[in-house]
């Protein structure tokens, strides 16, 4: 009996990938070159799109999901990964107007990453003496601070007329200048993250932050250094948005303040609510479906925070685990269901 479930569970999991590399690898290549649908370059944009929020949503989800901080100013780390980028590759603003030399974007998008994860630091340092509403405030405070910088200082930013004709990444000589080459290359970097971030998880730092999610108290009273994890907690996540910023700003060749707003923050938290915190799939389904949602919703657009609100109330209440529960929940019940009609 427990050969046939465990045949039955290695082919749901053969079917499961099977899906994944079909949704993933062979639709944006259809979509791509046209085969069986018309060729829709802005179904793979979108899918792009997914992809730079499911690695935001996934460093957001080291800081709340692993380690129990809240935070609704993540579009700072988002805005600062996307202009340091800009700043440091484009040849008519930041280095290349001040000093006339510009950096490879590949190279600048890991540069930008650092700066986020620098002020991730900084904000950290007060941040790990607050909790709850009072935390949700200093982190909506920097990314309005954030905001504001990139608005009010057009000499350096070019203020809310923004930032155009912002360099495509070059790979090893080859330009992602079209949506399906930057696909497959944001595919490697969403893998990348998440076996980062299995490997954080895993490791005694994540741990540590499950320990002080659950009871700081207790983690103090092991030996954990409460501060320290917080600390490392805000970096990490900062480091992960900094970079879905910069790869945004490199996707659409164009930025302004007014990408960075409040609502983006809202947006962050709300798929990571929606699609199930503390794993690595959740983010993912969150940022999917929120997406999605975002562009058949369009006529809707001025109760968009309404929408995003609704979203998060029917969450905490009915899916305190998010979608990624929920299917999980159903899996297992499928599973019972089939162990007791084996034992029958």
């Amino acid at each position: 009996m427990q050969k046939k479930l465990k045949g039955k569970t290695s082919a749901l999991n053969k079917a499961a990938i099977a899906v994944g590399v079909f949704l993933l690898l062979v639709i944006p290549a259809m979509l791509n070159f046209g085969i069986v649908f018309s060729a829709n370059s802005y179904l793979i944009f979108l899918m792009c799109i997914i992809m730079i929020y499911a690695i935001a949503t996934s460093g957001l989800d080291l800081l709340f999901g692993y380690t129990g901080q809240i935070s609704l100013g993540h579009a700072g780390f988002y805005c600062i990964g996307a202009y340091a980028s800009a700043l440091l590759s484009h040849p008519s603003y930041g280095l290349g107007k001040w000093l006339g030399i510009t950096i490879s974007p590949i190279i600048s998008i890991f540069l930008a990453a650092l700066l986020a994860m620098g002020f991730g630091i900084l904000l950290s340092l007060p941040a790990t003496k607050l909790v709850q509403h009072f935390l949700s405030l200093l982190t909506i405070a920097f990314a309005q601070l954030v905001y504001l910088a990139v608005s009010s200082f057009p000499e350096v930013t070019n203020g809310f007329l923004g930032i155009a004709t912002i360099p495509y990444i070059n790979l090893f000589g080859i330009e992602l200048d079209n949506n399906y080459k930057f696909y497959m290359f944001l595919l490697v970097v969403v893998v990348l993250v998440l076996v980062v971030k299995t490997n954080i998880v895993k490791s005694r730092v994540g741990r540590c932050f499950i320990a002080v999610r659950e009871n700081q108290l207790a983690a103090n009273g092991c030996g954990v250094d409460i501060r320290k994890y917080k600390i490392t907690a805000f970096a990490l996540s900062a480091f992960f948005t900094g970079i879905s910023g910069a790869l945004y700003a490199h996707l659409v060749t164009f930025i302004s303040p007014e990408s960075f707003m409040y609502a983006q923050s809202v947006i962050f938290l709300t798929m990571l609510v929606f699609g199930g915190n503390g794993n690595l799939l959740g983010p993912i389904l969150g940022a999917a479906i929120i997406t999605s949602s975002q562009e058949m919703l369009q006529a809707f657009r001025d109760y968009q925070m309404l929408i995003y609100g609704g979203l998060m109330l029917v969450s905490i209440l009915f899916l305190p685990k998010g979608l990624y529960g929920l299917l999980r929940q159903m899996l297992q019940f499928a599973k019972d269901g089939r162990e007791k009609h084996v034992d029958s």
